[in-house]
């Protein structure tokens, strides 16, 4: 031993010294499981004619461990796959009322719609693999896809049910959330027959630009309650437009007239009722209160008549 390494050591107390031989120790084990490594590396190597045939049996072998461990992961429920597949989590279901099949009569229990029905037309339109789930909660159907594609592809389309066309909607239509946002505003639709599909006026107005939230049919009205007749007026709800649409739109065989506010037709109508200073209301265009407040009926900005909205003004609305 040289005599400087012998000093050293004499110094040294136990302690140390036992730590410096597990020191030296460690070391040998990393060297080995190094020396391990590169023999397992050289043995995955494939040999001339195992490359050029594709073939590689420590390959395949660390393959089948590979599935192995993918099996293991698929079954654990923390798994990154298992977070993958419930990224279809975040596509929001569809709905279908059980009066848009039936109408405002309910049915006896026999004649009620079932899940299985919806499955198969639903299945008819996209394809059946990608239909999450079908829940019936209080007369409302919920269909869950897993991907927006299809989704949309739904909204356009409708379904076929027991011999009828049937249009879906996007939003939950007894959700009071489906008033107007500050960010979106309404476009009523009219000049299309009630037996047009909805889906070429969804594709019509995708095409002008409209970014659609909802989508539904009007229904008459009579002393203040809504009934299960249709006015064949469409009633949409869109995200705010970049530009306006035409008041007079082509749609399928059909030339619709749209109107929504910032058309420039509306942009263009004189204020009939202008007082400075002070608060005018803009249902039934008098001072000194606001909308909110007004006992009073609408009143139209175009013919100054009550019993009307400007937006439903039949001396507007008609064709010359």
């Amino acid at each position: 031993m040289d005599k400087d390494v012998e000093a050293m050591c004499r110094k040294m107390t136990n302690d140390r010294i036992k730590r410096l031989i597990e020191g030296l120790h460690g070391v040998d084990t990393e060297y080995n499981s190094e020396l391990k490594t590169q023999n397992q590396n050289k043995e995955k190597m494939a040999s001339y004619s195992e490359a050029l045939s594709g073939k590689n049996n420590n390959t395949e072998q660390n393959n089948d461990n590979d599935v192995t461990t993918n099996d293991t992961n698929d079954n654990h429920p923390n798994s990154t796959s298992a977070s993958a597949s419930n990224s279809s989590n975040f596509v929001k279901p569809i709905f279908l009322k059980d009066s848009d099949v039936h109408g405002s009569v309910k049915p006896e229990r026999s004649m009620w719609i079932t899940n299985v029905e919806i499955y198969k037309a639903v299945g008819e339109k996209v394809p059946a693999e990608c239909i999450k789930g079908i829940q019936r909660i209080r007369e409302m159907w919920r269909i869950y896809m897993d991907n927006e594609e299809d989704k949309l592809s739904l909204l356009v389309q409708g379904i076929n049910l027991r011999g009828r066309q049937v249009a879906l909607h996007s939003q939950n239509p007894h959700n009071p959330s489906n008033l107007l946002q500050p960010d979106t505003i309404r476009i009523k639709v009219k000049n299309v027959p009630l037996s047009a599909d909805d889906g070429q006026i969804h594709r019509a107005l995708t095409l002008q630009g409209c970014n659609i939230q909802a989508f539904s049919r009007e229904r008459l009205r009579i002393d203040g309650k809504v009934t299960n007749c249709e006015t064949g007026d469409r009633l949409v709800i869109s995200k705010l437009l970049e530009k306006s649409i035409p008041r007079n739109l082509q749609i399928g065989k059909y030339l619709a007239r749209i109107f929504h506010s910032g058309q420039p037709e509306f942009q263009g109508r004189p204020n009939l009722v202008s007082y400075e200073g002070v608060k005018k209301c803009h249902k039934c265009l008098k001072p000194g209160h606001v909308m909110y407040n007004c006992p009073n009926d609408w009143v139209c900005r175009i013919c100054n008549i009550s019993g009307h909205k400007m937006i439903d003004c039949p001396t507007e609305h008609t064709d010359s």
